[in-house]
């Protein structure tokens, strides 16, 4: 009969085992760390979108403001080329994508500086007496339309005037006759050398200053902007 050798047992293992033993304190600090990093990641995201909203909305109000932005010229002609005779006229156009409100205009000739077109011309001119002398002249004989054969003058007060894109309002207007020949070559001559300031908003409230070059500088209001 064969015998078969006893087996020797395998020696316990000596390898250790790990084990991961957390304390309370260590696993609420754990706790803390994960809550912070979502909010953090929440906050940032909350971030992001309202940054994009932002850029969304100033981009839609700089298109708005492009479309509703009024730029207003103030420009002098001699000669009214369909009538095919001389014509001064003196006006301000809107040559920008919406209406103006304009507040106030200043003007200025030599260092002086007058509230209206009008008012300039009486001080340089004596407009006043070439008004005067029409109205003598034409009560004297009603069968003779003075006003119109010898050349009456229009104006107009472009104060708080609303002005809508693409249209002008004139400010000055007067055609030339043999009656008012000294007068309107004297206006002529100094017209190209009044300075002229206008202070305009928008229906968005957004005001600015134009002078006769047309240049233009955005202001916070026009009650203070021209003096």
């Amino acid at each position: 009969m064969s015998s078969h050798p006893d087996q020797i047992p395998e020696p316990p293992s000596t390898k250790p085992k790990l084990k991961l033993r957390l304390s309370r304190s260590k696993m609420n600090s754990i706790l803390a760390l994960c809550a912070i990093l979502i909010s953090a990641a929440s906050f940032y995201a909350t971030y992001m979108q309202a940054k994009a909203a932002q850029e969304q909305v100033t981009a839609a109000e700089r298109q708005l403001y492009a479309e509703t932005w009024p730029w207003l010229q103030v420009s002098y002609s001699d000669y009214d080329i369909e009538a095919e005779r001389a014509h001064m006229t003196v006006k301000v156009k809107n040559s920008g994508t919406g209406p103006a409100l304009i507040k106030s205009m200043s003007f200025s000739y030599r260092d002086t500086q007058y509230g209206s077109l009008v008012e300039l011309l009486n001080d340089c001119c004596n407009l006043n007496a070439y008004q005067s002398a029409l109205k003598e002249a034409q009560a004297d004989n009603a069968d003779i339309n003075y006003m119109k054969q010898f050349g009456w003058y229009v104006t107009s007060n472009p104060n708080n005037a609303l002005l809508a894109d693409g249209n002008d309002l004139v400010l000055f207007s007067m055609a030339r006759s043999q009656f008012n020949n000294s007068l309107w070559e004297k206006i002529g001559d100094m017209a190209h050398d009044i300075e002229v300031n206008t202070c305009y908003c928008s229906l968005l409230k957004q005001c600015y200053i134009v002078n006769k070059a047309s240049d233009v500088k955005k202001v916070a209001n026009c009650s203070s902007a021209i003096q």
